[in-house]
Parts: C-alpha cells; structure tokens; sequence
C-alpha cells in the first residue's frame, strides 16, 4: 500500500516540482519505507512506499525496459504471478518480482484491455511516451482512493485530499452541496467531495488524459448482484471454497500478516480459513468498557478455539474523543461513523506487530447482513394496501406523537425508492433546512440515490437496498474509514470478501438465501457450519458498538455541547437547533445519539480544515 501524486501539465516548473514534494509530504503516511520522484518536461509522478511485495526490487515510479511507459500504482494485484507465468509463455522477461512490472507488460501487450485482467484492490497512474496519454484506473469495488483536479492546463491525481490542505483551506472552496448530503448519509457521496471541482475517481472507472484530446472517463467493470427467481443453486461448498481461495490470495506478502477480529460471523470466517494457511496468525480486536458495547469475550472465546495469538484493547469515553479527533483529521472529509474511531485505535496497536491485515468489509453487502434488510419482509402486510389509503395512514402517522410503530407505518407506506438511502440515515431534508445556513431545496438527497434506482428498477426489493449500499455507504463511508484509518499507521488493509470470484457467486443469491426471518447472511452461514466455532454461527451483528448513546447522557454531555456550540460554526449551523437534539437526548426524549455525533464530527473536521 502507497501513496501517489502525479500532475501533468503543458509545461512543468520548480513551482510545480515544490508542490509535489510539498503533497508527498502530506502523504508519507501512506508509505514511510520509500520516497520518489520522476520529473520530466511534463509530467511528475511522486510515490511514497509501503513495502510488501518484492522489498528489494519493487521500487516505484517504476520505468518499462524502453523507458516509454511510466507507471505509480497503489495496492495489491492477487493474480500478479498467474499473470506471470502467462506472459513468460508469450516470451516476455522480468527483472524483478514486483506486481508492477507485470501490470505495465500487460499494458504494452493489451493496451486499454489490461486493467480486466487486473484481480486486486488499486488505483495506478500510467503515463505512456509513444501516445502521450496518461491513464488512470481504480477497481471495480473502490477499495483503493484516487481523486483528481482538472486544471485548465492539465491535470493532478492524488491518493488524498490532504494535499490540498495548504491552497483550498479556506470556506470559499469547500462544496456545501456535497456537505448538505453528508447530514443525509453521514457522508459525503463519490464522486464528489468536500472540494469544489475535486472529485473521485469511481469505482470500476478509468480515466484518459491528453494535452491534445483533454479529459475522458469511462466505465470498465461494473458491481452487480442479478438473483434468480428461485434457488441460484450455488452450492455452499463452491461459497466456501471461493472464500478459501481468497484470503489464501490476500495472505500474498512479503511481511508479516494479521486478522481484526471481533464477535461476528464475517471477520470470524476470514481469521479460522487465514489461521489454515498461516500457523502463527496474529489477531486484534477492540471493545468498550460499558457492558453490552463490546465483543471482546467472544473474540477471546473464538481465539481460543483457534489457538490464536489475540491482542485486544478497550477504550472509555474520554480515549474515544481523543482518538476521534485524530482520525477526523486523517479522514480529510467528514465521516460520522463512530466505529471509524475504534478502527483508528486498533489499527494503531495492530501496527505494532503486523504490516497487514484482513478485515470483513463488503460481506454484508454481497450476502445480506445488516439488520435492517429484513424489514423488507416485515413489511410485506402493507403490500395489498391501495396506494391512496397508504397516503391516508402516512398522514395519520406523521401526526403521531413518537409511540412506537409510528416509523414503522412510515416506512410501510413510503416507497423504498423514497426512503432507503443506504445502511445510514441521519438527517432528513426538514431537519437539515432548520439545522443548516447553507441549506438548499434543489439538493435533496434523491439527486443521489435515484439514478441508482433508476437503474436497478426491476430488481428484488431486498436486491435494490444492497446495490444502494454497494454503490453508496460500502465506497462513501466503510471504505474510506478503512483505508484512511489504517494507511494513518502506515498498516495496509485487505478485504477478502470484495474479490471477483466471491462476487461471481454472491451476486446470484436469492432473497432465502440471503435472509430468512430474523436471521441474515443464511447460506453464508451455512457454507461455514461447523468451520467456524459454534458459538458465532448464530451470534447477531454488532459491527463495533460504541455507546454514544450512554455517553451523550453522562460523560461527553458536556464536551458535545461545548463542540456544537464552538463560534467556528455558528455561521453555518443553527446551535439552538443543533443543541436541542443533545438536550432532548439527555433527558431520555429519543435517541438523537447519531444526530449529535453527526453535528459534532462535522464541526470537529471543519475546523481542522479551516485553520
């Protein structure tokens, strides 16, 4: 894992040269082993490394044999040596071991075609003399970051946002339409991002850039999950093998390689079937001190049973609002996932000991884990109601006091389309315009979701709310905090679970085989009975508790609202509003613990860009 910066231009000066230096700085992070730079007449690449495969040879940027293709390339490629041994057959040599040698060979070899062979997690830059091209290429799940600034001379690509920080740190060039959608989703959307005219390069796209012919991009590998009507007869021996195999790829490493492990079923599968492969397996997992917040114990339980080597660690109050103050800063955009804290914190003492490690991201998506997908069959009952008697009960339940059911008519009679914005939910667009000074009625959070609905329409309703996560919260907030959160401490995170040939299989699964009752991920579950120990088989979804809503009542009551009512932001938040929600959560009147974290991480991120 690395960190890259690249600008291209008509013409390049010491300027430019001292602000990439400037920008790997920023980075360094990302990659402390190595630092460089390749400076030509119109273009600079800057790469900072982390070194994992071939730590001798795998220098970068690195150069083809004829000095005509210049490439930086940020992740790991699973089939690299396959690739391999492919092209020595066709005749072609290697003088080093290093994935991107193979890569710029099979740009050579292809051209544009190269990028689908690629199996992995990455965003590369390519430069090619012969075409004066530039390309760009990020993978098909958006694991890996790439962002770029189109310039009216030409055009800069980095790993980070927090290059920018010493020229765009004023108000003026920050997108509140983009931050108006973050109190939606507690994120902020790709492509767009906190920064007017700065944008993410998305998932499964390329881009080309030519002083000549300028900016284009294009599509090249799409996410999609296409069940069939009645069984997808995908066997749970071919689920467990695919699994198997891949975190036999993941484990790929010239450096020591370790698992997060908590109570659930997901990160439990990816330590017993790495623990098969890797006898000396390191684990860690983190918790809470407040009881229920916390899956320590069954995290020791699993680590017993695998004989693992566990490191565990426990935060209270006052260690979570230090710690999140530093990872808001590594984040660059506003984030409001709490868990993205407890990630921080692990990653830092698993750093110690492993330079990788594997983690769950993406499992729920593919096999139907969140809680919240089985309301589809709960609300099967208002199906046969006529659409003007469900608007009939939505008024009436809008003008209920807050009794329990009320939400549930709510979502019975409101269109998925309508209300399901992903795993996460903050602000509605009333809220928002009473919370927000930069509120604007044209930029509801539909203009966001819709067109993905508008693409998935003849899907599954349980099918279209995973597709929404897969495209939305898994790219806007899970894998961003995972692999800011971690690259902070210079750890590289793997995801075993978003690899194309688990997606070959999950994306076939029926609404059954995905949820049945109260129980989620069922053939997932099914595929590792009695691999996994017995006691996670059944264990319901947690996903890193943390107990805002205990804290917000007692011991961070009087920070929050000193946060929400910091003068930084009054000029952008109303804070009676604002406070009323941390006040009214105080005294038991609803739970507004994820408002509150929402408003404080926002306000918290805005002044550590706005300095």
């Amino acid at each position: 894992m690395c960190g890259l910066v690249v600008l291209m231009k008509n013409k390049t000066t010491i300027e430019d040269l001292q602000f990439m230096q400037y920008a790997l700085q920023q980075i360094k992070h990302r990659g402390p082993d190595d630092e460089q730079l390749y400076v030509s007449e119109q273009l600079i690449l800057g790469f900072n490394r982390l070194s994992i495969i071939d730590l001798e040879g795998g220098s970068q940027p690195f150069h083809s044999s004829d000095k005509t293709c210049h490439l930086v390339f940020n992740g790991e490629i699973y089939n690299y040596l396959e690739l391999r041994t492919q092209l020595e057959k066709l005749g072609f040599s290697f003088e080093t071991s290093c994935e991107a040698e193979v890569i710029v060979t099979l740009y050579q070899l292809l051209g544009l075609e190269f990028m689908s062979q690629l199996r992995g997690m990455f965003s590369l830059v390519l430069y090619d003399e012969i075409t004066q091209e530039l390309i760009a290429v990020r993978d098909r799940f958006g694991i890996k970051p790439l962002y770029y600034y189109h310039l009216d001379d030409g055009i800069f690509l980095t790993s980070e946002l927090k290059v920018f920080k010493s020229i765009y740190d004023k108000e003026q060039f920050l997108d509140f339409k983009a931050l108006q959608h973050y109190f939606t989703f507690q994120y902020i959307p790709e492509p767009d991002t906190c920064l007017i005219d700065i944008k993410a390069l998305e998932a499964g796209t390329y881009l080309t850039y030519s002083l000549e012919k300028g900016l284009r991009i294009k599509t090249y590998a799409t996410v999609e999950l296409l069940p069939t009507k009645k069984t997808s007869y995908v066997l749970k021996e071919e689920l467990q093998q695919a699994i198997v195999s891949s975190v036999k790829s993941h484990l790929q490493s010239d450096v020591e390689v370790g698992c997060f492990l908590s109570g659930g079923i997901d990160s439990t599968i990816l330590t017993t079937c790495a623990k098969a492969f890797k006898e000396d397996l390191k684990a860690f997992t983190i918790g809470f001190e407040e009881e229920g917040y916390s899956e320590i114990n069954e995290a020791i339980k699993t680590a017993e049973k695998l004989k693992l080597d566990l490191t565990t660690k426990t935060l209270n109050a006052h260690e979570f609002m230090k710690e999140a103050r530093q990872a808001i800063e590594f984040l660059d955009s506003p984030v409001a996932d709490p868990s993205s804290v407890a990630i921080y914190s692990i990653a830092r003492e698993a750093r110690k000991h492993v330079k990788v490690i594997l983690s769950g991201e993406g499992a729920d998506e593919l096999f139907g884990g969140y809680r919240i997908y089985r309301e589809v069959d709960a609300l099967k009952l208002f199906h046969p109601i006529p659409q003007p008697m469900k608007q009939i009960l939505l008024w009436v339940a809008n003008h209920l006091p807050n009794i329990k059911g009320k939400n549930f008519i709510r979502r019975g009679c409101i269109p998925l389309r309508d209300r399901y914005v992903g795993n996460a939910f903050v602000f509605n667009e009333q809220e928002k315009e009473q919370l927000l000074s930069f509120y604007h009625p044209s930029h509801s959070f539909t203009e966001i979701t819709h067109p993905i609905y508008d693409q998935i329409k003849n899907l599954d309703p349980l099918t279209q709310m995973q597709m929404i996560d897969l495209k939305t919260w898994l790219r806007g907030d899970l894998l961003v905090k995972s692999d800011r959160l971690t690259m902070a401490h210079a750890l590289e995170l793997r995801v075993p679970f978003l690899d194309q040939q688990v997606l070959e299989l999950a994306k076939y699964l029926t609404h059954r085989e995905k949820i049945e009752g109260v129980q989620t991920k069922i053939l997932l579950r099914e595929a590792f009975e009695g691999f996994i120990p017995a006691h996670v088989l059944e264990a319901p979804k947690k996903g890193y508790p943390v107990p805002l809503k205990k804290w917000f009542k007692n011991e961070l009551f009087d920070e929050a609202r000193d946060i929400i009512l910091a003068p930084s932001c009054e000029h952008l938040i109303n804070q009676q509003v604002a406070l009323s929600y941390l006040e009214a959560h105080a005294k038991g009147r609803g739970d507004h613990s994820r408002k509150i974290w929402t408003l404080m991480t926002f306000i918290l991120w805005y002044e550590s860009w706005i300095k």
